[in-house]
């Protein structure tokens, strides 16, 4: 099959350091071809990838010098280069949200448009406007939570992730917490180390910190890295990571938002690291509560059945990761996706070509 891939612009394909969906369409892409698809992958000229790269921008623009107002720009090139490119394709897979949305229901070749991201007030309109397209939601929570009346949601497929980059070994001393993820309010990094201090291990922070979140990183994380328990240590690599989850003793994510699915969880899990998480959005469809984490709706919550960890099999996580969330699990649902559209699409073309004939006659 002949796959156009459409990634979002913000960092490489794969990223240098912290990104979701870019991690995602990464693992995606390579899995594909891997079983045999030719995939173009519509990405930043930095990405790297065994697929026919099409650069839509220099570079991740993120840690680019471009200012952010210029960005919607880089994301119009992409499209119109697809639609100049569209019949060399049998499907669009769309990675890049909303923007990309009023195009790809203009295009000759089918679609399909993976919701990354919730759907938010001022985008909404986009999306219900455009609601009849084929989308894929990246978990059951996602969907029931980010109108399901208006959005043609045509499957549930959950993010998958190289699971063999994540080592799982037993036999490693697990001395501290672990937190993975951007700064910031939603993903709950004061609440990770309030967790921390309360049951008095150290705790590692590792993440982004995008503009909005220097005021948070200021105010609610900074003082506190006076104690000598606590370690902000910043973005990491993905080597520097898996080496950070397959050295902890627990990861947190006392998130404080409708989580659309949590790839640190299927990361965690894959290293043998149960989670320790506040109970919302997709977070149960990803973890099992007490047995590959333990979950719960406030500190308190997750504080008193700290013990609980004790009990908790690592190989049950490891296991779990590897059946629900590797990017061959991955992979596999979205060739199904892409052939049934594909089916679709040529089921119209056979049916408005006998409609014109029948015409002619």
């Amino acid at each position: 099959m002949r796959i156009a891939q459409l990634a979002p612009l913000a960092e490489s394909v794969p990223p240098k350091g912290y990104g979701g969906s870019e991690q995602v369409v990464s693992d995606l892409t390579e899995e594909l071809i891997k079983r045999g698809h030719q995939v173009t992958l519509f990405a930043s000229g930095d990405s790297q990838s065994r697929a026919t790269i099409i650069p839509c921008a220099p570079q991740g623009l993120r840690a680019s010098d471009i200012p952010p107002t210029r960005f919607p720009a880089y994301d119009l090139r992409a499209l119109l280069k697809l639609e100049a490119m569209q019949d060399q394709f049998d499907i669009i897979h769309n990675h890049m949200g909303y923007i990309a949305l009023p195009i790809l229901r203009q295009l000759r070749c089918p679609s399909v448009t993976t919701m990354h991201n919730p759907i938010k007030d001022y985008c909404d309109e986009i999306y219900f406007t455009c609601g009849d397209q084929p989308f894929v939601a990246i978990s059951d929570a996602y969907k029931k939570l980010n109108h399901p009346d208006k959005i043609n949601y045509i499957d549930t497929v959950y993010n998958g992730i190289n699971i063999k980059n994540f080592t799982y070994d037993e036999s490693v001393q697990r001395t501290n917490l672990l937190f993975v993820g951007r700064i910031c309010r939603d993903k709950g990094t004061r609440e990770a180390v309030e967790i921390a201090r309360r049951v008095n291990l150290p705790l590692t922070i590792a993440g982004k910190i995008d503009g909005d979140g220097q005021a948070y990183f200021a105010s609610e994380i900074e003082p506190h890295l006076d104690d000598a328990n606590i370690k902000f240590i910043g973005e990491v690599t993905g080597a520097e990571k898996s080496a950070l989850y397959a050295s902890a003793i627990a990861t947190l994510s006392p998130i404080n938002f409708e989580e659309p699915f949590g790839l640190v969880l299927a990361e965690s899990i894959a290293s043998g690291t149960p989670v320790l998480a506040f109970a919302r959005g997709a977070v149960p469809e990803v973890i099992s509560d007490g047995e590959t984490g333990i979950l719960g709706r406030t500190v308190d919550d997750l504080v008193g059945r700290f013990c609980e960890l004790d009990r908790i099999d690592r190989s049950a996580c490891r296991a779990r990761a590897e059946r629900l969330f590797s990017k061959e699990r991955m992979a596999e649902n979205y060739e199904r996706v892409y052939e049934r559209l594909r089916r679709q699409a040529a089921d119209r073309q056979l049916h408005r070509t006998e409609a014109l004939q029948e015409v002619r006659r």
